[in-house]
C-alpha cells in the first residue's frame, strides 16, 4: 500500500517536472527537468516493482536511469559545444 502511495507522490512530481520542463527559462533548467522526470519515473518504475512484486519493473528502472545518465551527457555537451563533433583545433583564450 505504501508503494502504492509512493508511486502516486511521484507520478505528481513528474506532472511538475514537466512543468517545468515546458516552461524552463534557460536551456540547462531545460535539461535539468528532463534528467528530473526520467529519474522520477525510474523511481515510480521501482515503487511499482515493490508494490505487485514483479521484477521486471526494476530492469524497466535500470534502463530508464542509465538512459537518463547517456542522454544527459549527450544534452550538456550539445548545449557547451553547439555540437556533436569534437572540435578540430583548440581554441586559444
Amino acid at each position: 500500500m505504501i508503494a502504492l502511495i509512493a508511486a502516486a507522490c511521484l507520478g505528481l512530481a513528474v506532472a511538475f517536472a514537466l512543468i517545468r520542463l515546458a516552461i524552463g527559462p534557460t536551456l540547462y533548467d531545460r535539461a535539468l527537468a528532463a534528467n528530473a522526470v526520467t529519474l522520477r519515473a525510474a523511481l515510480a518504475c521501482a515503487a511499482l516493482a515493490a508494490a505487485f512484486a514483479q521484477p521486471l519493473w526494476i530492469d524497466v528502472s535500470l534502463a530508464l536511469v542509465l538512459g537518463a545518465l547517456v542522454l544527459n551527457a549527450a544534452v550538456l555537451k550539445f548545449f557547451r559545444a553547439k555540437s556533436f563533433q569534437p572540435s578540430l583545433a583548440r581554441e586559444e583564450a
